[in-house]
């Protein structure tokens, strides 16, 4: 037996042999510890999406920690890592009486997890309501970062709205509320009022401020020239990828989300029926089985699963090309010198050539830093 069967029985013996893992022998009990079964036996046979469907009935009927854990791993194995963070993180919240090990287990599997999503961080004033996209309140500030899926998202106070692209594997800042008020200037002291019967006291004049250097006094007057065109085209075409490419990630993320419920709704119309035909106990190894009443459902459930790696790789690729695209811009703008109208001026002054200098590059299937510039 592998050593994650192994630990997945260890841990079935543990939380079904014991008398305090599951109370009372009523009709729920009884119909989560099936499911609970199933789960494991379809987790030690590769078949992870079955594994996560079983220990999530499990869990919807007896909200027990090991069964947590289990739905948290086949969620991980079965391409949901966004509810595989949250599943670890609700079990190392609720699950006190946890071994280390299993603390362990949990705290690596979602570090894992994490890999493959980004994260928001708020910043915005202590008390303030946070919302994000369509699930409502997630809390109030202050708060920690928030697991999401890579893609663009909508963060939202009572008082404002902003919207934020998730990178994987990196955390982004949605700040919210007012911005600080500005530093009052300094009074400048008032001469005191003279005394009835007393001369006024002379008053000292201010000092006089220094001169501002003058406009052609050494490097300084670089400040004062412009750009060159050159620098806005290649500052517009980076914002231009960028933004294609973001909105390539949002319509392939929700293309992806999409796919993922048709293949979640497959796979619980095929269990359904399967429990129906079969009885409880015949649900697994039905698409593998190839009974033809099940044949449409279970392509069904094959092309949903292959549009969503599908899906899923396409925007990922367009999240790193808008943010190749993005560098890019801002890169070549401030790279680009800015030019002395004075020197420009006279077509007789000698022009030095361009310093080289690495800039970054990104395509479809390759990216990287090139070198450009005169020798």
């Amino acid at each position: 037996m592998k050593p994650r069967s192994v630990a997945f029985a260890l841990l079935l013996s543990l939380s079904l042999g014991h008398a305090t893992a599951w109370s009372q022998d009523d009709a729920a009990t009884l119909q989560a510890r099936t499911r609970f079964k199933e789960g494991v036996e379809a987790f030690d046979k590769g078949r992870y999406e079955e594994a996560r469907l079983a220990f999530l009935q499990a869990y919807s009927l007896k909200k027990h920690p090991s069964v947590l854990l289990n739905l948290a791993q086949s969620s991980a194995k079965s391409n949901h890592p966004l509810e595989a963070a949250r599943y670890f993180q609700q079990f190392l919240k609720d699950a006190v009486t946890a071994t280390p090990q299993q603390k362990r287990d949990a705290e690596a599997g979602l570090s894992e997890a994490r890999q493959k999503l980004g994260r928001i961080e708020i910043v915005a004033p202590a008390g303030t309501e946070i919302s994000l996209d369509e699930q409502g309140r997630v809390g109030t500030t202050p708060m920690d970062p928030i697991d999401v899926d890579p893609g663009q998202h909508i963060v939202k106070s009572p008082s404002q709205t902003v919207t934020v692209i998730a990178v994987i594997g990196q955390r982004v800042e949605a700040r919210l509320g007012a911005a600080p008020s500005a530093t009052a200037a300094p009074v400048a002291p008032v001469a005191p009022l003279p005394t009835p019967g007393k001369a006024a006291p002379p008053v000292e004049p201010a000092p006089a401020q220094p001169a501002p250097a003058a406009a052609d006094a050494g490097p300084s007057s670089a400040s004062s020239g412009k750009r060159p065109t050159s620098a806005y085209v290649g500052l517009g075409v980076g914002l231009g990828v960028g933004v294609l490419a973001g909105a390539s990630a949002v319509v392939f993320g929700i293309a992806k989300g999409n796919a993922q419920k048709s293949a979640d709704d497959n796979a619980a119309t095929i269990r359904a029926a399967a429990i129906t035909r079969f009885g409880p106990g015949g649900a697994q190894g039905v698409c593998n089985a190839g009974h033809p009443e099940f044949a449409k459902n279970c392509a069904g459930l094959k092309k949903s699963n292959s549009d969503v790696d599908t899906d899923a790789l396409i925007a990922n690729i367009s999240i790193g090309v808008a943010a190749a695209g993005v560098a890019f811009g801002l890169i070549w703008f401030f790279a680009t010198p800015k030019r002395d109208e004075a020197s420009t001026s006279s077509a007789l002054a000698p022009q030095e050539p361009k310093k080289p200098m690495l800039v970054p590059y990104a395509g479809w299937n390759n990216g990287g830093l090139m070198l450009t510039g005169e020798f």
